[in-house]
Parts: structure tokens; C-alpha cells; sequence
């Protein structure tokens, strides 16, 4: 069947968007930019990349679709009694637009949905960039993203993010010495920007060590478990295991996690400092 596509124009035609959109409670209600951050004073107070970001917050719909199967949760129920273990779902990257499809409205998806549903943060638990306020919209806190049948980490800045795949065993017996996991444990944050940018190109280009393979990308695979480092400047460090149990025909992906490892926070010298 022909595929309806309906064009909402949100700025030129706000009563339209109203009527595509369902309504909102309170707590979907996203902050607007105040007033005072267009006046001059306010724009003198911070460096030239640092602007006002209104943080993404999913709607009850979203929230919804987020949320997975009851079948999934009984299926793990088991190992989310364990400390620090969290049961999510994310779905796939896919570019912001402002056209949207019938199936959207159906589902209650705005077009920035797939944007954030595609990125999670371990340390915030939660999905999106996690940015709100006056900050440089590079530095997103979140630690993994979905995207072409992918798992990337490392991908805001300042951020170094790398994954091994240690193949079908279960999540519950991974821990920081395990073996394959090793290789991510001993990892020794940047002193500086140059270290940084080093190591981030090593991690994109992947590298071998003890019969693994590790990357700040990884394909994505069903009952497959992995792990991830990802050391983010000034924000986190964290060390997370997580497995898949469930790849969706519409590309999303269940997955269940464990935090195995926090580090203290790291901190290493920018650019322009």
C-alpha cells in the first residue's frame, strides 16, 4: 500500500503541529530558552561554542515505545536482581527531519525521537545527550549510540570509547578480569589532548590484543555479549557489560547491562588550555 506521508512545518503552522502531535503532560513539558540569553552580557560570560541546549524529553508515547516487552523482562528477570543491572531498548540512528510518516503519528514519535532514542548514558541511565543549559553541544554525556546495525562509543567529544565482543556467554558471569575484559580495565586515561586524539584513532581503526578484537564500533548481534569502556573528559569512566537479547525487524535493540566498574572521574588537559 501506498506509503501517506504527511509534511508538518512546526514553526510556520503551530496549531497543525498541535493537532499531530499528542498532547503532553507536565512532565513531557521541555524548557524553553530564557529570556536573558539573548542579551549581550550573557553571550560575554561564555567561550564562543558554548550555546543554550534544551535537553530531549520523551513524550509518554515515546516513553512507551522505549519501554521493553513484558516477555523480555520476564526473560531476565533473574539477573536484573542484581546490583546495577538495568533492562533498555534503543533504536536505530536515524537523521532529524521534519517529515513525518503515518506510522510515526501512530506510535506518538516526533522527529527528533530516533535522534535520542538511539544514544543511552550508563552513568545517567538514560537515553539522549543528557545536555540542559548553557554548554558546548559537542560534549554530550552518553556512551553508546545504535546506527547502521552498529554499537559506537567514543562519539562525543572528549570521549574515548571502546568495545569488545566476547561472544555468546552470559552477562552474569562477566566481571573487570575477565578474560577479553582485561584489555579494557587496565586502560589509563589521556594526560592531554594530544594522548586523547591518539588513542581515539587507534580505537576507530581497531586493534587486536589476546584474541580479541576491539573498536570504538562493533556489529551488532543477537545473544551476543560485550563490553564497553568508555572515558569520557571531565564527565565519567565507566566500565559496562551488556548483552543482547533481542534484534526487533524495525532494527531497534534490547539489551540487558551491568555496570562492572566505575573509575574516578578523568580530567585532561583541552586544546585551548
Amino acid at each position: 500500500m501506498r506509503l501517506v506521508i504527511l509534511t508538518v512545518v512546526m514553526l510556520s503552522f503551530p496549531s497543525l503541529a498541535g493537532i499531530c502531535q499528542s498532547p503532553r503532560d507536565e512532565s513531557d513539558t521541555r524548557p524553553n530558552k530564557p529570556e536573558e540569553a539573548q542579551s549581550p552580557e550573557i553571550k560575554k560570560r561564555f567561550p564562543r561554542r558554548v550555546v543554550w541546549v534544551s535537553e530531549y524529553h520523551f513524550t509518554t508515547e515515546e516513553k512507551r515505545l522505549l519501554e521493553p516487552s513484558t516477555s523480555d523482562q520476564q526473560q531476565v528477570a533473574n539477573i536484573l536482581r542484581l546490583p546495577d543491572t538495568r533492562l533498555i531498548r534503543l533504536f536505530p540512528w536515524a537523521r532529524r527531519r521534519r517529515i513525518i510518516s503515518v506510522e510515526d503519528l501512530g506510535d506518538g514519535r516526533s522527529p527528533d525521537f530516533n535522534t535520542n532514542a538511539c544514544i543511552y548514558s550508563f552513568s545517567k541511565e538514560r537515553h539522549g545527550a543528557g545536555l540542559n543549559g548553557y554548554v558546548d553541544p559537542r560534549l554530550g554525556w552518553a556512551e553508546l549510540k545504535l546506527g547502521d546495525g552498529k554499537f559506537f562509543a567514543g562519539f562525543t567529544g572528549e570521549s574515548l570509547g571502546v568495545l569488545v565482543a566476547l561472544g555468546d556467554i552470559p552477562l552474569e558471569t562477566v566481571t573487570a578480569q575477565a578474560e577479553g575484559v582485561r584489555g579494557l580495565t587496565d586502560i589509563i586515561p589521556p594526560a592531554d589532548y594530544l594522548e586523547a586524539s591518539a588513542l581515539s584513532k587507534r580505537n576507530r581503526a581497531g586493534f587486536e590484543m589476546d584474541r580479541f578484537s576491539y573498536g570504538s564500533s562493533l556489529p551488532v548481534a543477537a545473544n551476543r555479549t560485550y563490553v564497553l569502556r568508555s572515558t569520557s573528559n571531565k564527565r565519567a569512566d565507566v566500565l559496562i557489560g551488556f548483552r543482547v537479547i533481542r534484534l526487533a525487524p524495525d532494527g531497534s535493540v534490547t539489551i540487558i547491562w551491568r555496570k562492572l566498574k566505575t573509575y574516578p572521574k578523568p580530567e585532561w588537559k583541552r586544546r585551548e588550555e
